[in-house]
């Protein structure tokens, strides 16, 4: 197992139509710890979070995964990622089932059917997340909360060791919030990493070992979580969304890694 840290930035920099998404940020991710990454709407936390995966190409600087480039990473069974939605369905609309079963995709070789571990796995994942019952609907049938949980589950299934989810509690009950936080407080107790970019932690909080607060592409408080006033502050929704959108990239890590 290596001893590199499971993400890790050095210098990084993001161009978008001449403007600087990230401008040199230098960031680790030890295993282990629950990061928070916070900030407004264009502040550049999902920026970051994309680019550590490589789902963002860099415009300088260097991002690794478990010591690694991201473009020669192959161990993605290690890595679940769960992007900020669903991305847009096209042919035959795919059930809640069968989009957290693909999570389990990078624990088997291509032609291997699904064993009885995988099944298991999506079973317990749709349970976490309280969809067991919607298993077999369509998945874009769904409210935006639901879709997002689904992402979760898929994630969960695949069983990773660092877990980074882009904005999992935006549009999402309070109920649910609290479910997610017991999801995360039991992988954070296994020892496992996670990475959260959110406009405000509420019932996740507790579980937070760093903050990073990112303005205009940059970091802007390292440490312990922000008062609540600078979260309140935070969650004034900006209309424009800044870098491209969930394309077939991000899509196919979120598959493969979970």
């Amino acid at each position: 197992m290596s001893s590199a840290p499971p993400l890790q930035m050095t210098g990084g920099r993001v161009r978008f139509d001449g403007r600087e998404a990230l401008s040199g940020v230098d960031l680790r991710v030890g295993a282990g710890e629950f990061l928070a990454v916070l900030g407004a709407n264009g502040s550049g936390k999902s920026t970051l979070v994309r680019a550590l995966l490589g789902l963002v190409p860099l415009s300088g600087g260097r991002t690794e995964i478990y010591g690694v480039p991201p473009a020669r990473f192959r161990d993605w069974k290690r890595v679940g990622y769960v992007p900020q939605r669903l991305p847009a369905g096209g042919g035959v609309p795919a059930t809640v089932r069968e989009i957290v079963a693909s999570g389990r995709v990078a624990r088997r070789s291509r032609w291997r059917p699904a064993s009885s571990a995988d099944r298991a796995a999506v079973d317990a994942a749709l349970r976490a997340v309280g969809l067991a019952d919607r298993a077999r609907d369509s998945a874009h049938l769904l409210s935006g909360g639901q879709q997002r949980r689904v992402l979760i589950a898929r994630a969960l299934a695949g069983e990773p060791d660092v877990l980074v989810m882009d904005e999992p509690t935006a549009g999402v009950d309070a109920a649910s919030q609290a479910a997610l936080a017991a999801i995360l407080r039991e992988l954070a107790g296994r020892g496992r990493t996670v990475v959260l970019v959110a406009h405000e932690l509420g019932p996740l909080e507790p579980l937070i070992d760093r903050c990073v607060v990112m303005e205009h592409g940059r970091v802007a408080h390292e440490g312990a979580p922000p008062p609540p006033a600078w979260s309140r502050a935070a969650q004034a929704e900006d209309p424009h969304h800044h870098g491209p959108r969930e394309g077939a990239r991000s899509d196919e890590i979120g598959m493969r890694a979970g």
